[in-house]
Order: structure tokens, then sequence, then C-alpha cells
């Protein structure tokens, strides 16, 4: 089994606007613990939850599968920084294009699971880039398309 990740979107203003900057049609990523939870961020932090807590409350979801050779790795990696804070300065970096805001003991959603990609010894993108990734740079990636709404 690969990399399982979660897209999603909602009818929020926060959602549309993300949508709108990444010309997306996601604004959240989440990683697939197991068959039932996820591991992602958001606004309250880095947490876990049951998968359909996040299908609950989504407009639009999507799951899918990169190919991925050390995939505990990546969740023990990202497990690690459960509790840690969400990265609103990192947003304005994303914002304010090419200035990097990068806080590593924070997270936003996308740039979470690329960060224990890049713990677990396979990155899956370059250094430079990862203060800026949003949920349209994972959905550029090769993928297969598990499970939609």
């Amino acid at each position: 089994m690969g990399l399982r990740m979660m897209f999603t979107n909602s009818n929020k203003i926060g959602s549309f606007l993300i949508r709108w900057v990444t010309w997306s049609d996601y604004s959240h990523t989440a990683l697939l613990i197991d068959d039932t939870r996820i591991a992602h961020a958001d606004f309250s932090g880095v947490h876990v939850e049951d998968i359909q807590s996040l299908k609950d409350r989504s407009k639009k979801w999507m799951i899918v599968e990169y190919e991925y050779d050390h995939v505990d790795g990546v969740i023990q990696a990202c497990l690690e920084q459960v509790g840690k804070p969400y990265d609103y300065s990192g947003i304005v970096g994303i914002l304010l294009r090419n200035v990097d805001l990068q806080d590593d003991s924070k997270w936003w959603c996308s740039e979470y699971p690329a960060g224990g990609c890049k713990k677990a010894g396979k990155p899956m993108f370059q250094d430079e880039y990862m203060s800026r990734i949003t949920p349209q740079h994972w959905l550029m990636l090769p993928h297969t398309v598990l499970d939609k709404s």
C-alpha cells in the first residue's frame, strides 16, 4: 500500500480563498493513518480524527494514493507532530510570494505530510519549496484516485 491522502473543500470563505489563490478544487489535505483515521493540520493545530468526521464537514472530498516505499516512516514522523500549532505565518509567506516564513515547529495541512516524507528519508518535494506547498502541488504529483464524493 502506498501513501494515502484525503483532499477536501467546504463552503467556508477560507476554503474558497485557498482554492482561488492556488487554482485548485481542494483546499485541505489529510494523511490517512489507517482505514478509519487521519492526521492533519487545521486551524486548531495538528491532530488525529476519524475520516468520517472530516468527510461530514466537507462539501467535496477525494482519497488518493501515491507510490511510496516508506509509508510507516511518514506516518510515524507525522504522528510525532501531533499537538503542534497551525502555521499561520507560513500562510502569510505564501500570500506574499517568495517570502519564507517557515517555522518547523508549526504546520499547515499540505506541508505537514510533505514534512513527514522528508523526515522519513524520501522527500516528495525539493527543500527550497517546502515552505509553500499547497494541496494543488500534491495533486500535480502522479497519484491514483481511490474514492471520492
